[in-house]
C-alpha cells in the first residue's frame, strides 16, 4: 500500500494527501509553487490548503507580504487528523478509529524520514520558526527541555499548553543532569483558587531543585536554553482569543539579549516564601 493510500486511511483525500507529501519535501511553499509539483490546479490549491489547515496538518504564515505554507511534523499532524475526525464524526464505530490509529502508526516512520530528508537547510531564515499548532508547541517545548545541557530560563504565564504539574517528572530528570532551571511565574488574572493551585505547583517544582520567583505580570511567555535557543509567545493584539502562536529562534545573540530581559524580571520577582508570607497584600492587587 503506498503512502497516499495510507494517508487516505487516516482521513485525508487523495489530493490533500498529495499536497501534504509535497509540503514535507521543503521547509515552506507558496501556493503557486505547490501547483508546479502536484497535479492540483491553481483554482483548487487554496481550497485544499485551507482543508489541510483545518485538519491540523499544515500552517499558513506571511513572509514578506506573501502567504507561505509549512507542513506540521508528521507525528503531530497524524494526531490532529485523527482528533479532527473524532470530533466531526462522533458516531463512527470504535473499530474504524482504531484502524485509523494503526494506519497512523504504520506510516509515521515513513513520513518522518521523508520530512527529515527533504528539509531545505539553505534558507536564510532557517533559524526562525513560527508555530501555531498547540500540539506542535508542546512537542517543541518538551524537545528543547530534553536537549538542554546547562541552563534553562523560563517565563511561565497563562494560557498554558499543558497542565503545569504534568512537567514535574520531566523537569526532575533534567535537573538531575545538573541543568540549572530558573522560572518566573505570573499570577495576573488568576482567581484566588487558581493562585493557590499555582503556589502548590511551584512548591512541587522547587522540591525537585527548580529556582523560582513569582510576579504579578510578565511581558511574554519565554524560555531560553543554553544561551542559544529562544522560544517565546506574545499576546495577539487583534484577536480576542488567547494567542498560542510561538516563535523559536536558534541564535545566540538573540538569546543573549533576551537573557538580559529575564535577569531584569528575575530581580523584580518575589520568592515563593515571601509571597506566601504576605499573600494577602499581593492578592489585594489582583
Amino acid at each position: 500500500m503506498n503512502v497516499i493510500n495510507k494517508l487516505k486511511q487516516i482521513g485525508l483525500s487523495n489530493r490533500e494527501a498529495e499536497v501534504y507529501l509535497a509540503l514535507l519535501q521543503k521547509s515552506e511553499f507558496t501556493a503557486p509553487e505547490l501547483t508546479k509539483i502536484t497535479k492540483v490546479t491553481r483554482t483548487k490549491i487554496y481550497e485544499l490548503l485551507q482543508n489541510l489547515i483545518h485538519k491540523g496538518v499544515c500552517n499558513e504564515n506571511n513572509r514578506n507580504g506573501q502567504k507561505v505554507y509549512k507542513a506540521i511534523k508528521p507525528r503531530i499532524a497524524i494526531q490532529n487528523v485523527i482528533s479532527n475526525y473524532e470530533n466531526e464524526i462522533e458516531r463512527k464505530k470504535k473499530n474504524e478509529i482504531e484502524q485509523m490509529r494503526q494506519a497512523g502508526v504504520s506510516i509515521e516512520k515513513e513520513l518522518i524520514s521523508l520530512h527529515e530528508s527533504g528539509i531545505d537547510i539553505n534558507g536564510s531564515l532557517d533559524y526562525i520558526e513560527v508555530i501555531t499548532d498547540i500540539g506542535q508547541i508542546r512537542d517543541t517545548w518538551l524537545t528543547i527541555q530534553e536537549n538542554t545541557r546547562k541552563e534553562l530560563l523560563a517565563f511561565t504565564k497563562p494560557p498554558y499548553a499543558d497542565i503545569l504539574t504534568n512537567n514535574v517528572r520531566r523537569e526532575e530528570d533534567i535537573i538531575k543532569s545538573n541543568v540549572v532551571f530558573k522560572s518566573v511565574y505570573e499570577y495576573k488574572d488568576l482567581s484566588p483558587e487558581e493562585i493557590i493551585n499555582l503556589v502548590k505547583a511551584i512548591e512541587m517544582f522547587q522540591e525537585i531543585g527548580e529556582e523560582a520567583r513569582i510576579l504579578y505580570e510578565l511581558p511574554m511567555k519565554l524560555c531560553i536554553s543554553d544561551g542559544t535557543i529562544t522560544m517565546l509567545a506574545l499576546n495577539d493584539r487583534i484577536s480576542l482569543e488567547p494567542a498560542i502562536s510561538t516563535i523559536v529562534i536558534d541564535h545566540p545573540s538573540f538569546a543573549k539579549a533576551l537573557k538580559v530581559v529575564f535577569d531584569s524580571y528575575w530581580q523584580k520577582g518575589i520568592t515563593l516564601e515571601d509571597f506566601k508570607r504576605d499573600q494577602n497584600k499581593y492578592l489585594s492587587s489582583v
